[in-house]
Order: C-alpha cells, then sequence, then structure tokens
C-alpha cells in the first residue's frame, strides 16, 4: 500500500470505529445483501421472474409496499420471501429508531445547553436574566431588518430558578444554547464566538456580579477577536465608565436610564411613549446614525454646514429628520448642533426615520440643494 493511501484508511478506520457510523452501515450492507440474495434466489427458482424482477420485488417486499405484480410461486421464493420481509422490517425499524434516537439527542443537548455551534455570522447573548428579557430581546431581534435572519446563540452559566432546561418558548427562537462559564476559552469556541458577528452581554440589578463577569468575558472576547462587536447592558452605572479600558464597543446603564426616564415622565406626561416607539422596531419611527461618513457622499469642502443638510432635506421631501451628529472617535454625541456647525468628512449623521436611510443613494439630490 503506498503512504499517500494509508493515511485514507486510517481515517476511514477511525470514522466507522464510532458506533453511531458503523451501526447505520452495517445495518445497511445487511439490507443490500438481503436485496441482493432474494434477487437472486426469486431469478432462480421462479421461471418467468429475471434478476431485475427479483430486485424490484425484493423492494417492494422489504418496504412492506407489496403492489403484487409479481409473487413468489415456488418454497424456495414464498421461504426467502418471508425471511427477507422479516429483515426489512427489523431493518427499517432500527433505522427509525436510530432517526428518533438523534433527534431526541439534539434536542436534548439543545435545552440542556451541551452542544456545539458551527455556524458563521451570529449574534451570542451572554447571561439569562430572566426569560421575559430574553424573550423581548429576541422579540426586538425579529423585528429588526438587520438581524431577523441572523443566527442567535444562548451562553450561560446557569438557568433562572436553577432550571436544566430552556423551555420550550426561548428555545424554538434560537439556533444553539451553551451551558458553561461564559469567559471560559472553552466555552467561547462552542459558541464558535470567533466567527460570530456581535455579543450582547445582559445583566440582572439583583445581581452585580453579573457585570464583572460580563467585563471579564467581553474583554477576552475584544483580546482575542476584536472584529466582534462587543455590547453590554449594565445594572451598575461605574460599569459602563470602565468599558473602555477593555476597548469594549459599547455600553449601557439600564438603572441610569430608568431613573432618567422616570423624571422626565414626571416633568412631561407621555414621554415615555415617545421613547418607546423609538426604542423599539415594533412599528413608528427609530434613529439611526448613517453607516458611512458624510465624507463618503457629501463634499465637506464646500462649506456645508448642518442647517444648510437640514434645509435641503426638508425641501427635497425626504423621509428622514436630521436631529444629530456624530463625530469620529467621540464618545458622547451631538444632538440638535448649531445650525452653523460645519460638517466634517467624519461625521456620521444622526436622524429620525421609519427605516434605514441610503444616503449614498440620494446623494446628488442632496448636493445639488444643500451646495
Amino acid at each position: 500500500m503506498s503512504p499517500i493511501h494509508r493515511p485514507i484508511l486510517k481515517r476511514l478506520v477511525r470514522i466507522f470505529g464510532q458506533p453511531e457510523v458503523r451501526y447505520p452501515v452495517t445495518l445497511a450492507i445487511i439490507l443490500l445483501a438481503t436485496i441482493v440474495g432474494f434477487a437472486f434466489v426469486f431469478a432462480i427458482y421462479e421461471e418467468v421472474a429475471t434478476f431485475g424482477d427479483g430486485l424490484w420485488t425484493a423492494y417492494i417486499t422489504l418496504t412492506t409496499i407489496g403492489y403484487g405484480d409479481f409473487s413468489a410461486q415456488t418454497t424456495e421464493g414464498r421461504l426467502v420471501t418471508v425471511i427477507s420481509s422479516m429483515f426489512g422490517i427489523g431493518c427499517f425499524g432500527v433505522f427509525t429508531g436510530i432517526i428518533v434516537e438523534k433527534a431526541m439527542q439534539r434536542r436534548v443537548k439543545k435545552m440542556k445547553g451541551e452542544g456545539i455551534f458551527k455556524g458563521e455570522g451570529h449574534v451570542v447573548i451572554f447571561q439569562v436574566p430572566a426569560y421575559e428579557e430574553i424573550k423581548e430581546l429576541l422579540k426586538e431581534l425579529d423585528l429588526s431588518p438587520d438581524f431577523r435572519e441572523v443566527p442567535r446563540v444562548i451562553v450561560t452559566p446557569n438557568l433562572p430558578n436553577n432550571d436544566k432546561e430552556l423551555p420550550t418558548f426561548i428555545a424554538s427562537k434560537i439556533d444553539s444554547f451553551i451551558m458553561g462559564v461564559p469567559s471560559d476559552i472553552d466555552t467561547l469556541h462552542r459558541a464558535n464566538v470567533s466567527k460570530s458577528r456581535a455579543c450582547l452581554f445582559l445583566s440582572s440589578a439583583a445581581e452585580p456580579t453579573m457585570d464583572d463577569t460580563n467585563t471579564l468575558t467581553a474583554g477576552v472576547v475584544e483580546k482575542n477577536w476584536p472584529q466582534v462587536v462587543t455590547i453590554l447592558a449594565c445594572s451598575r452605572s461605574e460599569t459602563v465608565k470602565n468599558l473602555s479600558m477593555f476597548n469594549i464597543d459599547s455600553g449601557l446603564s439600564a438603572t441610569d436610564l430608568k431613573m432618567g426616564l422616570l423624571v422626565q415622565e414626571l416633568e412631561d406626561p407621555g414621554l415615555f411613549q415617545v421613547y418607546s416607539q423609538l426604542s423599539s422596531n415594533a412599528g413608528g419611527s427609530q434613529i439611526y446614525i448613517s453607516r458611512t461618513p458624510v465624507g463618503d457622499w457629501l463634499p465637506c469642502d464646500k462649506g456645508i454646514t448642518f442647517g444648510k443638510l437640514q434645509k435641503a432635506m426638508l425641501e427635497l421631501d425626504m423621509p428622514p429628520v436630521l436631529i444629530g451628529i456624530k463625530q469620529e472617535n467621540e464618545v458622547h454625541v451631538t444632538l440638535n448642533p448649531e445650525r452653523s456647525h460645519s460638517l466634517h468628512t467624519t461625521d456620521r449623521l444622526i436622524y429620525l426615520a421609519k427605516e434605514r436611510f441610503d444616503w449614498s443613494e440620494n446623494k446628488t439630490e442632496i448636493c445639488e440643494k444643500a451646495i
């Protein structure tokens, strides 16, 4: 045997040595041998039957279809028909059992978090503070034009109420569930974080240590796979201030947001309804930040100001309502800037619209009006 063929043979031996491969292959060989043996006996002892007729009769016998166009007339033919039908029923029963068992194993692994995700471009959700929070997050992802088709993976060290399995109404909305320590590199590999699109970290005020675990995990992700977007929902406002130390892309404090909205609702009743519409993809208008800087489609050297661009959009009756700008490398955004504020090539526009607006596609009309 040539040295080239040896590794291939070893690999095949290793593959067929696995029970999940060996059993189905063995059954398939037995089934094939039964069909061929039946066809030979049928062709030899039945005068009007050929080998092809025997193969056809073996198939309809083993599958219990039984069309009746060929039937055994001799003792030998009838005996092999009885034996073949028994083998067929047994083999198909075992095959069915293997398929059901594999399906059940996959379901159990998914429900208990024992699986491994091999897909790419997915969103990884870390921590399950409460099932309702996960349900709402998955609902928003379903409504998002950018993420509704993106696979989702949940990673958590434990479930609420010390549950052992993920509830069906959550499991049916995700592609994989990984139970394990989030910051453990093996857990991250099981979730295939290196090939993911983004990582979302949830937290709970009832468990303050969750912020620390999430910060550590996000730091590990950023160190090993900086191309992955990391966003933390923090229960403590001080955690948000420390995220830049770990190169974490973004974070928000649910407590600060809640308290701020509470006071604003006190000052202006009904304001929370405005926020609810702006923060959800369920309907109405949302706030967007342009994905490309204005310099990619607007000649900023022509002295175009924020006010001129606002005016151009109104005169063109285009849907976006400009409300601010986000400057490059700036953590904070500027809402409602001075109309005389000159736009720079690296600025990104903050606007209100019912759907994301393609600025590059409409650049010609906008430039003509704004210059």
